[in-house]
């Protein structure tokens, strides 16, 4: 098959962009603690520049090496609605709500302060809060994100290595790409290493669950970069920002149910011939188009 850009699609690139991304972000986000400024207005810009590397080096490659034609369905999939219909979006928030329902009537069962929080005050008296945290999680798992993770790289790990080999790869990179999260206050992978190093190291494994879930939801809608990222955010939203608002044994909980959550919808993928076949088209797919790979891997 004739490439538009041959060299563009070797494993070389793909092994580039992943390097670059995480060197990008552990410089990013080591700095502020190497220079005891974590809690300055400089360690904070210096920290969250660190979550931009994977969308901005997946950007400069697309834009800078990609033809058009491949720009304009790179486009296509990160911004339309098309593809995801309804049904998608309240899969994905039904998912994530069930979740923290779940973790919240557990900790619940076992007296944990879940009380305090009046989520109907906050609707009724601070509406804008809500808002303000789900643009905020769409700006730190869509925009920072996904444009490199599901929209540069997704596809040529599925060609590669198929689903389950793709998903465990990039979850285990996304989950390695937090390592700086654990030595910032404030952060989600920090708070658990002062509560528990079991539960701290039990967040890269959730990440690599939700990495099933999130390509599950990207071949289901025909490759939306949206879809996907709608996913992480949803994550976002409920597991993360939510918990927040209690104490961090919640999130433990959260993670735990997650975990399980994660594990029964991996357990229906693996045994649905539904989706194997719908796996296989869209990989075929993906190898007809002519900007994104050639039939031969040399395998």
């Amino acid at each position: 098959m004739q490439l538009y850009n041959p060299h563009f699609n070797s494993d070389k690139n793909l092994i580039f962009f992943f390097t670059i991304t995480l060197l990008w972000t552990w410089v990013f986000s080591f700095t502020p603690v190497l220079l005891g400024v974590t809690n300055t207005m400089l360690g904070k810009l210096l920290f969250y520049s660190a979550y931009t590397a994977p969308s901005i080096i997946g950007l400069l490659f697309v834009f800078t090496i990609y033809p058009n034609s491949a720009r304009k369905d790179f486009l296509y999939r990160s911004f339309s609605f098309k593809e995801i219909e309804i049904k998608w979006p309240l899969l994905t928030v039904l998912f994530f709500a069930l979740i923290v329902i779940c973790s919240l009537l557990i900790g619940k069962y076992f007296h944990l302060e879940i009380n305090d929080v009046d989520w109907m005050h906050i609707a009724i008296y601070t509406p804008y809060k809500i808002p303000i945290m789900l643009f905020i999680s769409f700006i730190l798992s869509v925009l920072s994100q996904e444009f490199g993770w599901r929209g540069y790289s997704l596809d040529k790990l599925l060609v590669r290595f198929g689903f389950t080999g793709a998903s465990i790869i990039l979850g285990t990179i996304c989950g390695v790409w937090y390592l700086g999260w654990y030595l910032t206050p404030g952060q989600i992978p920090y708070n658990l290493l002062q509560y528990s190093l079991f539960d701290a190291l039990l967040f890269i494994p959730s990440t690599i669950l939700l990495s099933f879930v999130i390509t599950f939801v990207y071949i289901n809608t025909h490759r939306s970069i949206l879809a996907g990222g709608f996913v992480h955010m949803m994550c976002n939203f409920f597991t993360i920002q939510l918990c927040s608002y209690y104490h961090i044994e919640v999130y433990v909980i959260t993670q735990y149910v997650k975990i399980i959550f994660c594990l029964i919808l991996i357990i229906y993928i693996i045994s649905s011939t539904k989706f194997k076949q719908k796996i296989n088209s869209e990989i075929e797919q993906i190898k007809s188009d002519e900007f994104e790979f050639e039939l031969d891997w040399g395998l």
